[in-house]
Formats: structure tokens, C-alpha cells, sequence
């Protein structure tokens, strides 16, 4: 497993990293939507996510690698909508639109159900899947060890069922 976040001026490097992968963990923070990157105070976080995982999943040298997508900070991401300070329609206007079947959990904000929601499918949009490139994606929130626990055994799952598809065990 490599790291190969950072800063935008190392992005160059990070192509060598993904020679024989079986996946590629993206993780992005979804409670970002109102924030901007360090170096480009005019480039919104979710924004130049989007853009990047587009980037990845459009790569010709990657278009047989799965992608597991970890929509992160869902805590944080209910706070704020919850509060309603920093509305995600200011920065995503698509959002005033649009509407998702999933029904919140028992004590879940509406609200929150459908912003999450958003994000997610923001990044479905660009992952178009076939038989050898598909995207996974997961809500977490890394400071609930029971969530993260659930969603590095579902990974290793999907690893292991991608090995013996190549394998034609499967």
C-alpha cells in the first residue's frame, strides 16, 4: 500500500506507484465542500477532488484498476449541514435540485442523508464501470473504528474476489 496524496506539484511523481495494483483506496473529505486548497485559494477542496479522481479514472494506464472510494468526515459533513451556516447549495448549486431515494437512519438529518448523498454521486458520475474498472464507494468517518473496521474488511473482500477473478476462480 502507497501513500500518494499531497500537494498538486507532486502529482507528477505519483504514476510510477500504481504499476501492478490491484486498487486504488481515493480518499476524499466530504465535509470540504465550503473549504479551498492551501496552494490555490481559488480551487475549491471538493472540487479539485472531483478532478482529480476524474483524472485517475480516466488514465489509460489505470483502466483496469478498481477504485474504493472513501467519502471521509461524514461527521463533520453532518455538523455542518446541520448547522446550516456554510449551505452546500452555495457551493454546489446542482445540489438545490437534487434528490436521492436513500431514507436517513434512525436520528439522521434529512439533510445530511442528502448531501451525502450528492457527494457520492458527484463521484459516480465519473466512474462509469465495466467488467475490469469498477468504483466502490464507502461513507467514513476514521475517528469511529467500527465504521473504518466494517470498511477495510469489505476492501480486503473486494481485493480478494478481484484476485480470483483474475484468476478465473471466481
Amino acid at each position: 500500500m502507497f501513500d500518494v496524496g499531497g500537494q498538486r506539484d507532486e502529482r507528477r511523481k505519483w504514476i510510477q506507484c500504481f504499476n501492478d495494483v490491484t486498487a486504488i483506496i481515493f480518499v476524499t473529505a466530504s465535509s470540504s465542500y465550503n473549504l479551498v486548497l492551501r496552494e490555490d485559494a481559488t480551487q475549491n477542496r471538493v472540487r479539485e477532488s472531483l478532478e482529480l479522481f476524474s483524472s485517475i479514472w480516466n488514465n489509460r494506464w489505470l483502466k483496469t484498476i478498481s477504485v474504493i472510494l472513501f467519502l471521509n468526515k461524514q461527521d463533520l459533513l453532518a455538523e455542518k449541514v446541520k448547522s446550516g451556516k456554510s449551505r452546500v447549495v452555495e457551493y454546489f448549486p446542482d445540489f438545490a435540485t437534487y434528490t436521492t431515494d436513500c431514507q436517513p437512519e434512525p436520528g439522521e438529518d434529512p439533510e445530511f442523508v442528502r448531501a451525502k448523498h450528492f457527494f457520492r454521486d458527484e463521484f459516480l458520475k465519473i466512474a462509469v464501470s465495466n467488467a475490469q474498472h469498477c468504483c466502490y464507494s464507502h461513507f467514513t468517518c476514521a475517528v469511529d473504528t467500527e465504521n473504518i473496521r466494517r470498511v477495510f474488511n469489505d476492501c480486503r473482500d473486494i481485493i480478494q474476489r478481484v484476485h480470483l477473478q483474475q484468476y478465473e476462480l471466481l
